[in-house]
């Protein structure tokens, strides 16, 4: 008898082995229950900057356009004990802005993720294919955190290459800290997902694109994160901060030197942020398991 997936669980290529384990998906092919999700932890550095806002739109997809100031926040963070990876963790780098998407039905209010890095292939894919994260790879040091003097610093790296680094100073520990994300706007977060067509040159056949988010639909009462921050404990110092985008070129970064110099156009005019969270949740609240579709004008 050949293979027939079960319309009721997840799968990802190569799918004639059963249903897809990931952070949405336990291996029996259920949902993981809170308790077998656990507590995971996090460090997380943020710096926000203003940009030209022409170069900016250029970066936008169809649909998109400027909200507010052109403040480009960037995230360098590190997940730990995570119940989706037995226990592992990984690096990440994401980058946002703020933007309003008009849909078909839907105008949202919120930040565009153009690209995130991250340090393990299988958040890459689970990310890429199930939420239409715009995910790549990269090699990450861990945060070098230094609480007595205030410093903490990361980077990001292809191979030998290093084409990202961050750098926070002067960190002040605030006394009652909110329960957010770094930069996070209290916007929804959306994403653009495109998936090429598979045909030779491209003359059949046809691409996926879309936007995705966790935001609720309008009118139905929901949120626009599927996380509740209350079950999280957090730790937030503030101080000054830089980070830098190093050029690449194709011989050092053969399949993203273009991203990395896209990042690089985008002019520093000023730093206007700097921000460090520590926290400790449930781990089931990064599973992101609210994204959905919105469908296009």
């Amino acid at each position: 008898m050949s293979f027939m997936p079960n319309p009721g669980s997840r799968y990802r290529m190569p799918i004639m082995f059963g249903p897809a384990p990931g952070p949405r998906q336990h291996p029996d092919g259920r949902m993981w229950t809170a308790e077998e999700a656990g507590r995971m932890n996090a460090q997380w550095l943020n710096v926000g900057y203003r940009t030209d806002p022409a170069k900016l739109e250029k970066l936008l997809p169809p649909g998109f356009s400027l909200r507010g100031e052109p403040i480009v926040s960037v995230s360098c963070a590190w997940f730990k004990n995570l119940y989706w990876l037995a226990g592992r963790g990984y690096g990440i780098l994401s980058v946002d802005f703020p933007v309003t998407y008009q849909g078909k039905t839907e105008r949202i209010d919120g930040a565009l993720c153009p690209v995130i890095w991250e340090g393990s292939p299988d958040a890459i894919m689970t990310g890429r294919e199930e939420l239409g994260f715009p995910k790549m790879f990269a090699r990450f040091s861990e945060i070098d955190w230094n609480e007595a003097e205030g410093r903490a610093t990361c980077d990001a790296a292809w191979f030998d290459d290093v084409f990202f680094d961050i750098s926070l100073t002067e960190l002040v520990e605030e006394a009652h800290p909110r329960k957010a994300l770094p930069g996070s706007n209290g916007g929804a977060q959306m994403y653009y997902k495109y998936m090429p067509r598979t045909s030779p040159g491209g003359q059949a056949g046809a691409d996926l694109a879309y936007v995705t988010t966790a935001a609720a639909p309008a009118g139905s009462g929901g949120s626009a994160s599927n996380v509740n921050f209350d079950e999280f404990e957090f730790r937030r110092w503030t101080g000054n901060g830089r980070l830098a985008w190093h050029r690449a070129t194709f011989e050092q970064l053969p399949l993203s030197f273009h991203v990395v110099n896209g990042m690089a156009d985008l002019d520093i005019i000023e730093f206007v942020s700097a921000e460090m969270v520590q926290f400790s949740g449930p781990g089931i609240g990064i599973s992101m398991n609210t994204q959905r579709i919105v469908e296009p004008a």
